[in-house]
């Protein structure tokens, strides 16, 4: 489901040149703009509301009067590659805003670092030029596996040795980072090195609601009932990725006594991002009504990372331009949110309501 078409945004048709994706905000026209934001397009809601945030920041930016601010999206990693590259050759910035696709623009970025053009890297931190950022900007993603491995042990009873399955999003550092404050975590409280080894994975999802239902529907079909209740434990890597597994369970895709013997398990689903639709789960109003599904469920809950954090990075872009002091490793906390605190905080994308 891409929620990008919700968040007001201009749908634009790709040409050829490596420039290609949409932008707003000024600097146009071939004329050098002072501050570029790269971003890939909305490919699923998170991305989608960064794109939003970027473009109104931009705005602002541009409003102001004092420096020129345009969003760039790609449509894929060449595409982003293709458009760095781009932006060395012809000069078309002062500096660079940019939330990498993957660890496939490291090339790119080093030549970024060599053109001597200031950058702040978003989300996704490449980390072999992290330290010629300006800033590196990105939520508490080991915070996320941390704040996840606590819950489990101190609220959930996980026992070192228990089994667990992960549900990735994709190769980049952000999964990498929540495995390893959630490995980190759960070695600190007993576990040992083959008992860590030995938790399951699936391939990743891709941040993917669709490819998250597959995933978990393969899964859950591939084994038996006995072997499917010994799973109290799952910990996907983003909301959309959640919401396909309930999705899954609410569909004809997966055996009925398959079905019977997960929800009868008392499962405990961890999650992340703070997509509106889930917290529509946990708000028991979701007009699809997976009431009686998280009524099964030991646990439920989603640990923050705010797609308006791509604001933040813009704005130490700016304050560097002013010369104030930005810190290079800008990391933003996170939370835990459930059916007890669900009402005091905002999500992003639509609102799903009975």
């Amino acid at each position: 489901m891409r929620k990008f078409l919700t968040y007001g945004l201009v749908l634009c048709v790709a040409a050829s040149l490596s420039l290609t994706a949409c932008s707003t905000g000024g600097g146009g026209g071939g004329k050098t703009t002072d501050i570029a934001i790269l971003v890939p397009n909305a490919d699923h809601g998170w991305t989608g509301a960064v794109l939003t945030y970027a473009q109104d920041k931009a705005k602002q930016i541009n409003d102001a009067g004092k420096y020129t601010a345009k969003v760039i999206s790609s449509k894929d990693a060449a595409d982003q590659i293709a458009q760095v590259e781009d932006l060395i050759a012809n000069k078309t910035a002062k500096q660079v805003v940019i939330l990498p696709y993957d660890n496939t623009l490291e090339g790119s970025m080093q030549k970024l670092v060599d053109s001597k053009i200031p950058f702040i890297q978003f989300d996704r931190v490449i980390a072999s030029v992290q330290g010629s950022a300006v800033a590196n900007v990105k939520g508490d993603n080991q915070g996320i596996g941390i704040a996840t491995a606590n819950r489990f042990v101190d609220k959930d009873g996980l026992k070192p040795g228990d089994k667990i399955l992960i549900m990735p999003g994709d190769n980049s550092s952000v999964p990498t980072m929540r495995n390893d404050g959630f490995f980190t975590t759960l070695t600190a409280k007993g576990w040992t090195d083959a008992q860590i080894k030995a938790i399951e994975s699936t391939d990743f999802t891709g941040w993917s609601r669709a490819t998250g239902k597959k995933l978990f529907t393969d899964w859950i079909q591939a084994k038996t009932p006995a072997e499917i209740s010994q799973y109290k434990y799952i910990f996907t890597h983003d909301d959309e990725i959640a919401m396909g597994i309930l999705e899954a369970l609410q569909s004809s895709d997966i055996d009925q006594a398959k079905k019977d013997a997960f929800l009868n398990t008392g499962v405990y689903l961890a999650t992340s991002s703070g997509l509106n639709e889930m917290y529509s789960v946990l708000k028991g109003t979701h007009q699809k009504d997976y009431t009686a599904i998280v009524a099964k469920l030991g646990d439920l809950f989603s640990v923050t990372y705010d797609p308006a954090m791509i604001q933040i990075a813009m704005q130490d872009m700016v304050d560097h331009l002013d010369g104030k002091t930005v810190s290079q490793d800008h990391v933003i906390p996170v939370q835990v949110v459930d059916a007890t605190n669900v009402s005091q905080f905002k999500g992003f994308g639509d609102a799903v309501s009975k």
